[in-house]
């Protein structure tokens, strides 16, 4: 995640005071079309900034998500780490309509296809996929397109996923295990209680002088 693109001016100071890139370890593993993607470690940096009345905290690196996939059943199970809070956000796996492009790349010794989505007027997806691995899986909640997701760049470099290392090997069937642990959601009732949270530290925040702080995960 680049940290720096989308400091607001009046922040512009905070890029001499904190890494412009952050950076996590994640793992895939998959079987047929079942699949885990989990963190690989879980190492934190932290970093405290003063202004005025206000103190701002963010940490960087730290990232609990777990997202575990069955495309046979249409089952996706996200489990999120969200203000301290664990959610289990459960529903089919995220549809999208890709629309496969014409360049192409290499990625650990594998042709990769582009395919293309617009989430909305401000985000955009470009996904690279090995057609030479057989599986419509991918990282994350990244699926649909004929063969094995390898990266993912969204909004130009604001975040990406690339693949750094392929093992294909017997994967033991215990790893592939869905989350159990937290409060279960749809997609939707997810949403609300994130736009409900941050509106209450929105208010918060204009509500007076006091204490801030803010948590970025990728």
């Amino acid at each position: 995640m680049d940290l720096h693109r989308n400091l607001p001016p009046e922040r512009q100071e905070m890029k001499d005071m904190i890494p412009q890139y952050n950076t996590a370890v994640f793992e895939l593993y998959f079987q047929d079309l079942e699949s885990i993607y989990q963190p690989k470690k879980a190492d934190e940096t932290e970093v405290t900034t003063n202004s005025g009345n206000s103190q701002m905290t963010m940490r960087f690196g730290r990232d609990n998500r777990v997202v575990y996939k069955n495309l046979e059943t249409d089952v996706m199970i996200d489990s999120r780490d969200f203000m301290q809070k664990q959610f289990l956000i459960t529903g089919p796996p995220t549809v999208r309509k890709w629309k496969i492009g014409t360049k192409q790349k290499e990625i650990l010794g594998h042709k990769c296809m582009e395919a293309n989505f617009r989430v909305d007027s401000v985000t955009t997806l470009v996904a690279w996929f090995a057609p030479d691995i057989s599986n419509s899986n991918g990282p994350a909640d990244y699926q649909g397109l004929p063969g094995l997701i390898l990266g993912v760049d969204i909004n130009e470099g604001l975040r990406t996923i690339t693949a750094t290392e392929i093992k294909m090997e017997q994967v033991d069937p215990a790893i592939i295990e869905a989350p159990t642990k937290g409060k279960e959601v749809t997609a939707e009732e997810f949403e609300a209680i994130r736009k409900e949270k941050m509106k209450e530290m929105q208010l918060q925040h204009g509500g007076g002088p006091g204490p801030q702080m803010m948590i970025i995960r990728n």
